[in-house]
């Protein structure tokens, strides 16, 4: 009797290496590099650069190993490498016996479907609590700074003054700078209001974000081209291009950008 593969424990892998193959391959497009040119630069073959922009995972090394390719194509691209690397995850290979080697081949047909479910349901539960292991990596962002006491005290001094209908919108905080993002895919970003660091981590997409300062906002995104801004409730837009790495500085008359 055969069995049929339920589970492909390569998945995770896949489905990260196609997303950062394809920032990789349009970084490389966009600077007009071909992969032999690549191939020189990064000391990588051009077979393996491939690969990795294609998100062939059987034709590249083990996940450990395919880490430090990332990391040094995206250096080469003048992108984050080591943003990009560390948004490919390596967590333990998970080991199965084959049927044939496994103790349910040698038991009768009475107990042959007993045997199976079981096997199933260990492979399973091993697999979820991989998951849940390496899950925090990604999905673990620090908590945005509460409230000052005095934001609280004029909010609720504004919301006792106001006579409009109980129906009305609660208004923004008002600030002399204020950005809205949203994430259309993820991203590293690390944000700094008045030259304090507010938030440092991985957002997913959907993921959005109101962000205030006084005398300057600093925004720096691995992946600027996922990130739609709004400053001061102006039509939102990208920050950058598709996998490049910008750095933003917001002041109450304009916005500067302070590298690529």
């Amino acid at each position: 009797m055969k069995t049929k593969e339920l589970v492909d424990p390569n998945a995770l892998y896949r489905e990260q290496l196609v997303e950062l193959g394809t920032l990789l391959q349009a970084a490389r497009q966009q600077q007009g590099e071909t992969l032999d040119a690549m191939a020189t630069t990064t000391l990588i073959r051009p077979s393996l650069l491939a690969a990795m922009e294609q998100g062939d995972l059987d034709s590249l090394p083990e996940p450990v190993y395919i880490r430090g390719l990332i990391r040094r194509y995206g250096d080469a691209l003048h992108l984050d490498g080591e943003t990009l690397a560390s948004q490919f995850f390596t967590p333990p290979r998970i080991q199965r016996r084959t049927w044939q080697e496994s103790p349910a081949a040698q038991l009768r047909p009475l107990h042959l479907y007993g045997a199976y479910f079981v096997l199933l349901i260990a492979a399973i539960s091993g697999l979820s609590y991989v998951l849940r292991q390496t899950a925090p990596e990604a999905t673990m962002l620090p908590p945005l700074a509460p409230l000052s006491d005095s934001e609280i005290d004029t909010a609720n001094s504004a919301a006792s003054n106001n006579t409009a209908p109980e129906t009305a919108e609660v208004n923004e905080p008002e600030a002399p700078i204020k950005v809205k993002m949203t994430l259309t895919s993820q991203s590293w970003l690390r944000i700094t209001s008045d030259g304090k660091t507010e938030f440092e981590g991985i957002l997913q997409p959907g993921d959005t974000r109101l962000w205030i300062a006084d005398q300057a906002l600093t925004i720096r995104a691995g992946n600027a081209g996922a990130v739609m801004v709004s400053y001061n409730d102006n039509q939102a837009e990208a920050l950058g291009q598709p996998g490049m790495v910008r750095e933003v500085t917001y002041s109450p008359g304009s916005a500067i950008s302070l590298a690529w």
